[in-house]
């Protein structure tokens, strides 16, 4: 195994939550004289992007490509984090699907657990004393892992745990290493591995709630700028033929009621963003073909609006509301404490007006005798409806989107990209 620097290996994450990995070579890490930071917010662009090859391994990020930085690529230092991009991302698997990767060793692993024993400490090689593990298990209340950690993250890991009150403790692993030891699984550190404990992320909460329960121990279509389409009236949008099934059109409606009795949330999956269905009392996401321990939240406002011309039903989808409320569906449903009330911020949407594109919607609003569409709403201009802040702070949130086409294969000269955060930079 050579010592020699070969590069930087970024994980960046934006403020959808999206994540993807990016490549700092040795050759050119001179033209950055500050490399990137971890915690930090740059603005990207000019850069390559390249589809994963066959044979590489361990990707610490579950997405067909990645980023390479170039000799004219642009990392320019964000000093206000305006667009609040959340601190982490995960993409967390059940314990008990852990095996699945022993045979795939294309990706690494992100789980949650709590820590069974934490008095537990270093141990030292006998022939080289700077080299060092440390052994421990986790388990969510229905499996259980061993894991192991080795020198710094094991001294790491040592040192956080003295100093941990709080009990139980909890402990995220994000991109971990999925081995077989003697026959039994074991998860090990990888350089791209980070360990975080008692974290505020909502998995931490929902992983405490389990414990305590008995019963669970056992292509979207833009207008073109200065093209922008005009207003249509609700008896318009009643009258377009099939073929503007998926357009966009744009109106200007009032929100006459919010829709109470249907969920205002749904559960999604964080890897596609797909909605999740209940199989066997688990959620799982049909379309990725797994088990999802913590899905994400996902707003879904069902609506009736209206204007002088008619009335119909609209589904402002979470994007929007996040950006309106400055929340997300997390949050929302921490502040009223229970799935069963419905949120007062969100029957505030009554009596408000909005302006934006709304196009066909799969889903139907039930129930619902308005009419026979169903449509989602972006909001392109607030009338009176509530201030408009930033994105919210994300604790995983995931936006429905065609992740194939998420980065482009090639960037135009000078044109930055969204804003981004690094959140791992891994020395190779």
């Amino acid at each position: 195994m050579t010592q020699e620097f070969r590069g930087l290996n970024v994980i960046f994450i934006d403020d959808s939550n999206s994540r993807i990995h990016a490549f700092l070579s040795a050759k050119i890490c001179d033209l950055f004289p500050k490399p990137p930071k971890e915690g930090v917010i740059y603005s990207l662009s000019n850069f390559h992007v390249r589809v994963y090859s066959d044979d590489e391994k361990n990707r610490a990020v579950r997405f067909s490509k990645h980023i390479y930085f170039a000799n004219h690529t642009q990392l320019i230092l964000e000093e206000d984090n305006i667009t609040n991009i959340a601190p982490y991302a995960f993409d967390l698997y059940e314990l008990n699907d852990v095996k699945k990767f022993v045979s795939d060793s294309r990706f690494l692993i992100d789980v949650v657990g709590i820590i069974e024993d934490c008095n537990m400490k270093c141990v030292r090689s006998r022939e080289d004393e700077s080299k060092m593990h440390i052994k421990f298990r986790i388990t969510d209340g229905r499996s259980t892992v061993n894991v192991t950690f080795f020198n710094t993250l094991a001294e790491d890991l040592e040192k956080e745990l003295k100093n941990m009150k709080e009990e139980p403790v909890t402990i995220i692993i994000a991109s971990a290493k999925v081995n077989e030891h003697e026959g039994a699984l074991c998860l090990n550190n990888y350089p791209a591995t980070r360990f975080y404990l008692n974290n505020d992320h909502y998995s931490v909460k929902i992983m405490k709630e389990r414990l305590l329960d008995p019963t669970f121990s056992i292509k979207e279509k833009v207008a073109e700028e200065g093209n922008a389409p005009p207003i249509f009236t609700v008896a318009d949008i009643k009258k377009l033929p099939k073929e503007y099934t998926e357009s966009k059109v744009r109106c200007q409606i009032t929100v006459k009621k919010v829709e109470q009795k249907t969920n205002w949330y749904d559960y999604v999956c964080t890897s596609c963003g797909e909605e999740v269905d209940i199989v066997e009392g688990r959620y799982k996401c049909l379309k990725c073909v797994r088990n999802i321990p913590y899905p994400d939240r996902r707003f879904r406002l069902a609506t009736i609006c209206n204007d002088t011309t008619g009335i119909l039903a609209i589904v402002f989808p979470d994007d929007e509301i996040q950006r309106i409320l400055g929340k997300n569906a997390f949050d929302v449903a921490d502040e009223v404490g229970d799935d069963k009330t419905f949120p007062l911020v969100l029957k505030s949407f009554e009596k408000k007006r909005a302006a934006g594109y709304i196009e066909d919607s799969p889903k139907k609003i039930e129930p619902t005798q308005v009419n026979d569409k169903s449509l989602t709403m972006e909001i392109d201009e607030t009338i009176d409806i509530l201030s408009s802040p930033p994105t919210a702070k994300s604790s995983n949130k995931v936006r429905t989107r065609d992740k194939n086409q998420f980065v482009p294969y090639e960037m135009e000269d000078n044109v930055p990209i969204s804003k981004y955060k690094v959140v791992k930079i891994e020395k190779v």
